[in-house]
């Protein structure tokens, strides 16, 4: 059966935020279900973290079973800190899926805009069932692709009143306001100092590159959702250490990677220390709805299911409206 060479294009064109949301809900209830199979990443140090090889790069594999749409599939994923400067985005990323039954594959697919999207999704998701308030203030730190959509998805599931926005380039703040609010009917607030940020806004999310832990324990309060996300450490250890309850999408992967790292590493936070996955929430096994006394941490790093689950309805879609190239790679029939 031929393989379908799907592009950036296609997806563009065919992927909304809203049906990214839909995917990634759909993917963590089938998760907490124990229908979904996924290992944590695997990275391929390229430089990113360590002086050798010299790339400032790393190149992620992550894999995933999703068996209410039998469909498998792995991304693999890099993003180096020197493409800016060279007119490149930072994420580069492919999809491949293939027949769980015969491994026969079904499609390539450009998985850039997939990765940014569902990384807005599953953080929206996450909040919704951790937020009760149906409209709050959004805090924002990072005025990049991945703010953007992160804006994006928590505006398919809240009504955002304000936004509170940092970025240490303030050109790439007002670009980003300027940009955004013609896509999102709200307020928005650029603020010249990140802990203003943190000060009126219900749900605040992180989307830097940052590995200084900027973001400080003396800024969290009550009452308030913070979401660091991604593979950096931009929160203070007394931030992590001091939540009422820290709330993970994959366990094993955010114990070795990410805000929790260092604390882990330090013997400081076990995994006993983890309140519930998303994926236990989403399917309605542990419930933690926060209340005003309580902080909560959020760290959705960001799994092949997700993106596996997003990718599926795009090749569905594909396949309905006979988008992309066929290429044949052998003369396996799939069942």
């Amino acid at each position: 059966m031929p393989c379908k060479l799907i592009n950036a294009e296609i997806v563009e064109n065919l992927l909304t935020m809203k049906d990214a949301v839909t995917a990634c809900e759909e993917a963590f209830r089938d998760w907490g279900n124990g229908e979904v199979v996924c290992p944590t990443k695997i990275t391929l140090e390229l430089g990113e973290d360590a002086e050798w090889p010299p790339y400032k790069n790393g190149l992620n594999a992550m894999p995933a079973y999703i068996h209410s749409k039998k469909s498998a599939g792995i991304k693999c994923v890099g993003g180096s800190l020197n493409n800016p400067q060279w007119g490149l985005p930072y994420i580069i990323a492919l999809i491949l899926l293939f027949d769980p039954a015969t491994g026969i594959f079904r499609c390539v697919m450009d998985g850039a805009q997939i990765t940014n999207y569902r990384t807005g999704a599953q953080a929206a998701v996450a909040a919704k069932y951790i937020e009760d308030k149906k409209k709050i203030k959004f805090g924002l730190f990072g005025a990049g692709v991945q703010g953007r959509t992160q804006l994006m998805a928590f505006n398919e599931v809240f009504e955002i009143e304000e936004v509170h926005l940092y970025d240490i380039n303030p050109q790439a703040a007002k670009a980003f306001v300027e940009e955004m609010s013609r896509v999102v009917d709200t307020k928005f607030i650029i603020k010249e100092d990140p802990k203003d940020v943190m000060e009126v806004t219900d749900i605040v999310v992180s989307v830097t590159h940052g590995k200084n832990k900027f973001i400080k324990n003396e800024w969290f309060k009550k009452g308030q959702i913070i979401f660091p996300m991604g593979s950096f450490t931009e929160c203070e250890d007394e931030l992590l250490l001091g939540a009422d309850h820290v709330i993970v999408d994959s366990v094993g992967q955010t114990m070795h990677r990410g805000a929790l790292k260092s604390v882990v590493d330090e013997g400081r936070f076990k995994e006993d220390n983890i309140s519930a996955t998303i994926s236990e929430l989403v399917c309605g096994k542990k419930e933690y709805r926060i209340s005003p006394d309580e902080k909560i941490v959020c760290i959705p790093i960001g799994t092949g299911a997700m993106d596996i689950a997003v990718a599926t309805m795009i090749y569905e879609k594909v396949k309905e409206q006979n988008l992309g190239e066929s290429f044949v790679f052998n003369n396996a029939v799939e069942n």
